[in-house]
């Protein structure tokens, strides 16, 4: 009985999304850039939130997973409405800034998501 819970313990964190990443973010599966543009989180009032929600999934029926701030840069991989899949918090070591072929979801490793787009600000690409 112990190694079948053991065994399923494992299992589960095998299937388990690992802390602050997006459920649904998918990249590459071509010859470009795995995320094309790099961009910064602008805009952000200080009289309300003072910070940009980070969901799992395009729309604010998702979960929150994190929070960025104006001024955090992130790299914008993928849209889908008005939201941006974004992957931040490693700078160039993301592994992002070539192709990834064939796509896959982003599992790391720095942290990944979506945020609304009209906070995101393209800086380049």
């Amino acid at each position: 009985m112990k190694d079948f819970v053991l065994a399923t313990a494992a299992l589960l964190v095998l299937l388990l999304p690992g802390p602050a990443q997006a459920q649904y973010l998918t990249l590459g599966g071509d010859d470009m850039d795995a995320c094309a543009s790099n961009g910064v989180v602008v805009g952000l009032g200080t009289g309300g939130d003072d910070f940009l929600a980070v969901r799992a999934g395009p729309g604010a029926d998702h979960a929150k997973t994190d929070r960025l701030h104006n001024g955090d840069a992130v790299f914008v991989c993928t849209g889908a409405g008005g939201w941006d899949g974004i992957v931040y918090g490693g700078g160039r070591e993301c592994g992002v800034s070539s192709p990834i072929v064939p796509g896959r979801l982003y599992t790391g490793p720095c942290k990944s998501g979506w945020v609304e787009r009209n906070f995101i600000m393209v800086t380049a690409g």
